[in-house]
């Protein structure tokens, strides 16, 4: 989990804002006749089946008619503000703006205050998405007028909560870890001051759901998002989360994936190593049943890392195959997913020109055979070639590997030399030890890293960092992080026969590269050759022994 944190910490904010989206609406209505109870039923039940608000758009919609027909507002009001939330969720901010438009109009003139503090909380979370940040935190400033109008005293604190959440939410993707921390307590604290007796079933449902997520939310902001980490707090939240489990199971259920591998990943960084897996595979009994490919995923990294850590190889293998396989399954399940659009445009076009003549059609067929024939060609030659470069990079490559002892002992030779014919300042000196303490600690792994995340560990600038880095390493921050990443990878795959079991997307996720064709790439420039050529030679010609 924490090779993509950053990452990992703004969805699992987005899903809280979508959680209490969902719960918020509470509005007070006048007495309604049978049939409209019953319309607020259905609602009420598509909530409870699906609390995050993931499908049964088509459901919603119909209610929505019924309600049409009726001239019954408040459902047409409540049905269009569920439709703008599922359009949020679904990343279709074009039609969250068209419901968002519909349902402010009726509840303006209905003076349903409640429902236009829950559009505009709909407007800003798809300003966020959007990456219009100021925007979004100046619509809840905006907002404010209509909070305070707001009858219900549940209702009320539920949207303050909302607000501290949406505001946590903008500046977890501003990166700003004070802000962050700041309001989702702001958040939870408004939470606990909310009279649950008032809430009907399905408010205490997703009430609780919520709170549970915002512990578990705070137990991984404590050891990512805090400095320094804090694992004892982050303990403390995920126990509290963890307590739901028995005194209100029923609620609970409704998030114990996610709080069970929570859990694990926690005692994971704690070096609990026992507790890490045991909740790691608590969580995986019960994605059985639920099927969460994507929790899934994050409870077989926890599981492979905590081996790892215990030294327990078989293990360590087995759950790293789960986890590769598993990734690569649920990229391609993305990849066919835009194939599949792709393929609906491809048809869209043929229906559109279909009427053109056979003559173009063929011409076109047998310039694109040609085209064909030319690039196999050309691409045959260029392999050909590519391939005796590459045979002779990975030649120096291996033998420079071999030697590396020797290189390393005429590189500190070399460099006492020098250090004796220059004199640093104080300041520099102190520079130069915190990057040789930095490259010992393989904190250039991470992926995170930055020049002004750096600078600001060292407690310096990052203009005076970048000089010193150019001046003592000959290379521009970006490539002696690049080379220092470069290096690490190459010694695994030398010296660890293990690693070249791995595949290319996770030795990249090992290395700090979100993308594997990034990592590839950063490879082939620093070796001249590809990982994959350079591991299928390693092991063809068993270049090393040791680790064997």
């Amino acid at each position: 989990m924490d090779e993509n944190m950053s990452y990992y910490i703004s969805i699992s904010m987005m899903k809280s804002l979508f959680l209490l989206i969902s719960c918020i609406y509470c509005a007070q209505s006048p007495k309604k006749t049978g049939v409209e109870v019953l319309i607020m039923n259905q609602y009420d039940s598509i909530q409870y089946s699906d609390i995050r608000l993931t499908s049964n758009s088509e459901k919603l919609k119909n209610l929505v008619d019924q309600s049409r027909k009726l001239n019954y507002t408040p459902g047409i009001i409540k049905g269009v503000i569920l439709l703008q939330s599922y359009a949020t969720r679904q990343g279709d901010y074009e039609l969250s703006e068209k419901y968002g438009n519909q349902a402010e109009k009726m509840a303006s003139a209905d003076k349903d205050y409640n429902s236009l503090s829950l559009i505009t909380i709909n407007k800003a979370n798809t300003a966020i998405g959007l990456g219009l940040l100021s925007e979004a935190k100046e619509m809840i400033r905006r907002n404010k007028p209509n909070a305070d109008k707001i009858p219900n005293k549940a209702d009320k604190a539920r949207y303050l909560a909302n607000s501290y959440l949406m505001l946590s939410g903008i500046y977890s993707r501003l990166k700003k870890n004070d802000s962050l921390i700041y309001y989702v307590k702001k958040s939870l604290d408004v939470m606990e001051t909310v009279p649950v007796r008032e809430l009907t079933e399905l408010q205490k449902a997703k009430y609780y759901h919520l709170y549970i997520y915002q512990l578990m939310n705070m137990g991984i902001i404590c050891l990512e998002r805090k400095t320094p980490p804090d694992p004892v707090l982050a303990e403390s939240y995920i126990q509290r989360a963890l307590k739901f489990s028995k005194t209100y199971p029923q609620y609970f259920k409704l998030c114990d994936i996610e709080v069970y591998e929570t859990a694990s990943y926690i005692y994971l960084k704690k070096k609990q190593y026992e507790k890490s897996i045991y909740f790691g595979e608590k969580a995986l009994k019960i994605e059985r049943t639920k099927r969460k490919p994507e929790e899934r995923l994050s409870i077989y990294n926890d599981l492979k890392e905590t081996y790892k850590a215990l030294k327990n190889e078989t293990e360590e293998l087995k759950y790293l195959k789960l986890y590769t396989n598993l990734s690569d399954s649920i990229k391609n399940a993305q990849k066919m997913t835009v194939i599949d659009q792709s393929r609906k445009e491809i048809n869209k076009i043929k229906t559109e020109t279909q009427n053109q003549s056979s003559k173009n059609n063929l011409k076109i067929s047998l310039i694109a055979i040609i085209s064909i024939l030319i690039i196999v060609m050309v691409s045959w030659i260029y392999n050909r070639k590519k391939n005796n470069a590459y045979r002779k990079r990975n030649d120096e490559l291996i033998t420079k590997l071999k030697n590396q002892e020797r290189e390393k002992e005429l590189n500190i030779e070399k460099n006492v030399v020098t250090s004796n014919n220059i004199m640093y300042s104080e300041t520099e000196k102190k520079l130069l030890k915190k990057l040789k303490t930095f490259e010992d600690s393989g904190k250039f792994l991470k992926s995170e890293i930055s020049l002004n995340y750096l600078a600001s560990q060292f407690k310096t600038n990052a203009t005076y960092l970048s000089q010193i880095i150019n001046n003592h390493k000959s290379q521009n921050f970006n490539n002696y992080i690049n080379s220092l990443r470069m290096k690490y990878i190459t010694d695994k795959l030398y010296n660890e026969k293990k690693y070249r079991e791995y595949k290319i997307s996770y030795l990249a996720q090992e290395c700090g590269y979100a993308s594997s064709q990034v990592f590839v790439n950063a490879f082939k420039n620093e070796h001249g050759v590809t990982p994959s050529y350079f591991i299928k030679n390693l092991t063809k010609e068993g270049q090393l022994e040791h680790g064997m």
